[in-house]
């Protein structure tokens, strides 16, 4: 009997051990089940999320916006959330912290057949409405994959590369070469008017106005996106030392130009004094200025004592 007992008891302590390690594998199912039941997404402080579904029994459409900052939201099972930037962005060709090569430069034919090289910086935000971000995401940032940074970068050069070499060669045509590369304020008319023409091409390419200027904040104006560019240089360096070396030459030009002038002036002085005084007089009075000629002027009826020199008595020697 006490072996029966002792069998008893063994198969009572293996069942309650079978029955903890099976309630914990429930649980864990059950766990899992409820994180795919139950999803949460997270945005950055700088960024937006586009909610979409992607449930078995639903289809995948647009659902709402997440707020930037947000933690935890509860979204559906297999839903999807697409971030995007909403803080300040850029797009620089050429130089230091470029989005392409440090080298490279939008390359314009100037109105004189010259061939020069552009560096541009654009600034911009995303516009946040919830329609136009929509718009956005569905028709550019799908086929892009914007929604992610390598992807972003390939969206810049897809959409806004071709733009601005647009814009730029179609305004410099309009300019001299050596007006764009030398004259400050053509080449802010040649900006300005660059920056009118890429801001009318981008919608019309991207098929919206999806964004808006650096200040933009989401409550307040759009407004205009930033457009800067640098100096245009010729490709070809030996035309900026042909100018260099004409502007050289214009200024050597100048300055004895300028010494000329001078010497005539001089002589016109010497021609109306001469007239005046005679040939002799102006003589004296250039000896008198020069100083090779020393005067005293002896009041009337006064006493002047003028001091002779003492000669030097030399005493010779008695000759042997």
């Amino acid at each position: 009997m006490a072996k029966l007992g002792s069998a008893t008891a063994v198969a009572k302590g293996g069942s309650t051990k079978v029955k903890v390690i099976g309630g914990l594998i429930v649980a864990v199912i059950v766990i899992i089940a409820l994180f795919n039941i139950f999803n949460f997404a997270d945005t950055d402080a700088n960024r937006i999320g586009l909610h979409y579904g992607g449930g078995v029994i639903e289809d995948k459409k647009f659902k709402s916006v997440i707020p930037p900052g947000s933690t935890n939201t509860l979204i559906g099972p297999g839903d999807t959330v697409y971030t995007y930037p909403i803080d300040q962005r850029s797009y620089i060709i050429g130089g230091d912290g470029a989005d392409t090569d440090a080298a490279d430069e939008v390359t314009v034919v100037s109105k004189d057949n010259v061939r020069l090289g552009v560096r541009v910086q654009v600034y911009f935000t995303l516009n946040r409405d919830e329609a136009v971000l929509k718009s956005f995401h569905e028709r550019i940032g799908l086929k892009t994959d914007a929604y992610e940074d390598d992807g972003w970068d390939q969206m810049l050069q897809s959409y806004f590369r071709p733009q601005i070499d647009r814009a730029l060669a179609a305004v410099a045509a309009d300019y001299g070469w050596a007006e764009l590369y030398n004259n400050e304020s053509k080449k802010a008319a040649f900006q300005s008017a660059a920056a009118k023409e890429f801001t009318r091409l981008l919608p019309a390419a991207v098929g919206g106005d999806y964004f808006c200027g650096p200040s933009y904040n989401g409550t307040n104006d759009c407004g205009e996106l930033s457009f800067t560019i640098q100096k245009p240089t010729p490709l070809d360096k030996g035309i900026i030392d042909g100018l260099e070396a004409k502007q050289r030459a214009e200024l050597a030009k100048a300055t004895q130009e300028q010494k000329n002038q001078q010497v005539n002036v001089e002589l016109q002085s010497v021609k109306a004094q001469v007239a005046m005084l005679g040939a002799q007089g102006y003589l004296l009075k250039t000896a008198i200025e020069s100083g090779k000629i020393q005067f005293m002027v002896i009041p009337q009826n006064g006493n002047v004592s003028i001091p002779v020199p003492t000669p030097t008595t030399t005493t010779q020697q008695p000759a042997n």
